[in-house]
């Protein structure tokens, strides 16, 4: 199979494939990666191929020789990778007769040193991503076209000089290698470049990775340290000293959180060097680190943040977005903010893998920032530009508060969403059958002495509704009785069971909820809602007179914005408030059976079908 030809598909069936094999050859998970690393290494001069005798030993050999051949490699690194990735007979001495079926499986590949772009980190990702027990490192390796797509943000010239304090496989530093090898002018500007990389991984096997990555593209000089970044007698040798940083710290480290590792990598780079990080969007958005914005915003100036899809880690659920920052100069009060989402990055989910096919809009978003850095107008309706100031005293920093909501809602769209509201409403009923009997019979009637709704306009939420939260305590203290009690859940109209409660506690009149994740769901019957901690239910109370088509209609509104809502930023009533949403153009006048006979209908049909 020739290189070219390769796809994700290949790459993951192969580590899915040797995965299995380092399994059932009762390798420890733990050094799984470094069996990899080793027989890579081995096999990268074609020396393999002549191996009759597919011995531990013989891999170990073929290692050390290799790396011998890397003459401007210092001797230190050198014999710290031969023992990073020595196979011992004590750790591997069930792996012997497996080792040819590997090699098989790699020159299906065609692995070797000449494999062009991230081929290795490509690999390991895939083995690490989609392997067995593939969190047992505890990390998640940044995918190699967001990688490059953060190279090609703040864009490397050969006289940069560039670090990632946390740099697992070396995405981020191949990268840049290859960006900067691309627009050396001679031999001399090749040779500076050699020695303009420095990393840092405390994982041996994955600083092995790191070093064999760059070394597979001729640079045996790069300065990665098998070490800690908050080790203080290794960072005074990078302090100060790089260009560009780039980062994508691991996530919800115990005592280590992503601030301080964008602390760390601020500290790396000289007066207006920048820093790209991937990083956990609460960063950006959640009280927790209100004080750290603020006081970022003193030290240093924000250029960026551009939030990615949400899968772009999958299978690990973690929404992140990128910061591209100016390091030591304070932000000034003229500064403009480029804000930006990727909503599609060119891959999609597809059994249990991402794989490369649909919309990229990544040079959509890169096009956008370099016009933005130049000073010209930016039209993209993927971003937006906010003045600095709107950003100071801790405010959020998420795209998702400041983006204008996508021109995307079609009356086909519309008209999707509101079925997918109400047909919420009946699931419940199908679960909860005693829901059929209490919908209110003269449901959104209660409001119809409100003022005219302002068809065709839009406006805030919170001038459309009275936004109030939850008035129960948790679902755990009720007992069994009639009124639905509505959760943060997606399912059942987020509705958890029937209970008893405190005629205080109701919406009598029903209403919508939204969820804390920014579901919205109508409620047409008396409900108590969750209003204890942080993932309470908002209920939305109209401000006019509106028919059940049009309060279906701003359920849909708000639905269409849930993208704006995770874990880290939840749809807490000031969030609501601040969404825009439009008014239908135009009257929306009830028309056939009530939704009260509708559901009794449903529950009869039901029924009935039900009978054998």
């Amino acid at each position: 199979m020739e290189r070219d030809y390769i796809t994700d598909k290949d790459l993951v069936d192969a580590a899915i494939e040797i995965s299995h094999i380092l399994r059932a050859a009762k390798v420890e998970v733990a050094l799984r990666p470094k069996v990899l690393g080793a027989i890579v290494l081995a096999m990268s001069d074609g020396n393999i191929a002549t191996i009759s005798d597919m011995s531990l030993a013989r891999i170990n050999a073929l290692v050390v020789q290799t790396l011998q051949q890397a003459i401007d490699m210092r001797e230190e690194v050198r014999n710290q990778l031969i023992n990073a990735l020595f196979l011992s007979p004590a750790d591997f001495s069930r792996l012997s007769p497996y080792i040819e079926k590997i090699i098989a499986i790699l020159r299906r590949l065609s692995i070797s040193s000449s494999t062009g772009a991230d081929f290795l980190g490509l690999f390991y990702e895939a083995f690490l991503r989609y392997g067995h027990d593939n969190n047992a490192l505890g990390i998640v390796f940044t995918p190699r076209h967001i990688t490059r797509m953060c190279v090609h943000l703040t864009g490397v010239e050969p006289g940069d000089r560039v670090i990632d304090i946390a740099c697992g496989t070396g995405g981020f530093l191949v990268a840049a290698l290859e960006d900067m090898l691309k627009k050396a002018p001679d031999d001399a500007a090749i040779a500076h470049i050699k020695t303009s990389f420095s990393g840092f991984d405390t994982n041996p096997t994955v600083w092995a990775l790191a070093m064999l990555n760059m070394l597979f593209r001729g640079n045996a000089k790069s300065h990665i340290l098998n070490a800690d970044c908050f080790d203080d007698t290794y960072f005074a040798s990078v302090e100060g000293k790089y260009t560009r940083a780039y980062l994508n710290p691991p996530f919800s480290q115990r005592g280590e959180p992503e601030w301080r590792f964008i602390e760390r990598a601020m500290q790396a780079l000289e007066p207006e060097g920048m820093l790209t990080a991937i990083v956990k969007a609460g960063l950006f958005a959640d009280d927790e680190h209100k004080y750290w914005r603020q006081h970022f915003l003193s030290q240093h100036s924000l250029l960026a943040v551009i939030s990615l899809p949400e899968d772009v880690f999958y299978p690990t659920a973690a929404p992140t977005s990128i910061l591209i920052t100016r390091a030591h100069v304070p932000q000034t009060d003229d500064a403009q903010v480029f804000l930006g989402r990727v909503w599609y990055d060119g891959f999609d989910k597809l059994k249990g893998r991402r794989i490369a096919r649909g919309t990229n809009q990544i040079p959509e978003i890169v096009e956008a920032y370099h016009a933005f850095l130049a000073g010209e107008p930016v039209t993209s309706l993927l971003t937006m530009i906010v003045k600095g100031t709107q950003l100071q005293g801790g405010i959020e920093w998420s795209p998702q508060e400041w983006l204008i909501q996508p021109p995307t809602m079609t009356e086909r769209e519309t008209s999707r969403l509101q079925t997918s509201v109400i047909r919420s409403i009946f699931q419940a009923v199908n679960v909860i059958p005693e829901l059929a009997t209490s919908v209110l019979r003269n449901f959104a009637e209660n409001w119809s002495l409100l003022p005219p709704l302002p068809y065709g306009t839009e406006d805030l939420l919170e001038n459309f509704f009275i936004i109030m939260s939850g008035k129960s305590d948790g679902e755990r203290n009720y007992v069994e009785g009639e009124y639905p009690y509505i959760s943060s859940s997606e399912l059942n109209n987020s509705i958890i069971r029937l209970v008893d409660a405190d005629p205080q506690e109701l919406f009598p009149d029903g209403g919508l909820t939204v969820t804390a994740f920014g579901q919205a769901r109508v409620q047409p019957w008396a409900f108590v809602a969750r209003g204890n901690g942080g993932s309470s239910v908002r209920v939305l109370l109209p401000r006019y007179s509106m028919s059940v088509r049009e309060i279906l209609w701003f359920a849909a509104q708000i639905n269409s914005q849930h993208w704006r809502f995770f874990y880290a930023r939840m749809a807490i009533k000031g969030r609501l408030a601040r969404l825009r949403v439009k008014a239908p153009a135009h009257a929306m006048p009830d028309t056939g059976p009530t939704l009260a006979q509708r559901a009794l209908f449903y529950q009869k049909t039901l029924d009935d079908l039900s009978r054998m």
